[in-house]
């Protein structure tokens, strides 16, 4: 993957918000073109080696902040749009708002689960796996084939770490085993893992979205949060 323009919503160089239609940065007033941007930087190499230490930079918080505010405004909608579905398939109009009330509070909890933030560690990628895992579907007879990849760290203090997803492979493809990484519990993100040595990746994961960005960028063009490089 590259540096693709028409899937920028952010700018790579200073993370502030940017139309399809822009050429120019309208805060920083770089060029948004690849080559004019990065000119002789090579892509391989960019993301240096070394544990960053801009890991409480603003741009983490405005992305918290952000998606709390989306979070929570797309949940009394969602409840409102299925309680009026059960009340139009006929629902007691009681059980159809005690549904959606009950959905409204789990999803409540799901938020606060996925955004909490979490301990902090150091270790290293001891193993990875890929399987397919028969799920049983929705409302349906019968499996779907899901697939699933593990990723196994073993931490400095000895402990054992598991991150298992499925149908989502970007953190598998871009940890190798002997891997030294950290997870950052702070930013409460489920992609909040970084590499020591990105010297030799072409692409740099955002800490908080998980989108894959060119190595030369500074900040995630995908949700405008600060690229954590290595030092050197």
């Amino acid at each position: 993957m590259s540096y693709n323009r028409n899937l920028m919503s952010h700018c790579p160089s200073c993370g502030a918000k940017i139309k399809k239609s822009d050429e120019l940065c309208p805060t920083c007033r770089k060029l948004l073109d690849q080559v004019l941007l990065f000119g002789d930087t090579e892509q391989l190499g960019a993301g240096g080696v070394g544990f960053s230490d801009i890991t409480e930079h603003e741009s983490f918080t405005a992305y918290r902040n952000f998606t709390r505010k989306i979070w929570l405004i797309a949940m009394p909608i969602l409840t409102a749009i299925i309680i009026i579905y059960l009340i139009a398939t006929g629902t007691h109009p009681i059980g159809a708002i005690a549904s959606g009330l009950a959905v409204f509070l789990l999803m409540l909890i799901i938020g606060l689960v996925i955004r909490r933030k979490k301990p902090s560690w150091e270790g290293t990628v001891v193993e990875k796996k890929y399987l397919v895992e028969q799920e049983r579907k929705q409302n349906q007879n019968g499996y779907k084939e899901v697939d699933v990849y593990k990723v196994f760290f073993e931490t400095e203090s000895g402990k054992k770490k598991t991150d298992k997803r499925k149908n989502d492979h970007k953190l598998y493809d871009y940890l190798n085993e002997g891997d030294r990484v950290r997870f950052l519990g702070n930013l409460g993100s489920e992609y909040a893992y970084e590499k020591y040595d990105k010297s030799q990746d072409l692409e740099i994961m955002c800490v908080s979205c998980g989108n894959m960005n060119d190595a030369r960028c500074t900040y995630c063009t995908m949700c405008g949060s600060i690229l954590l490089k290595g030092r050197s």
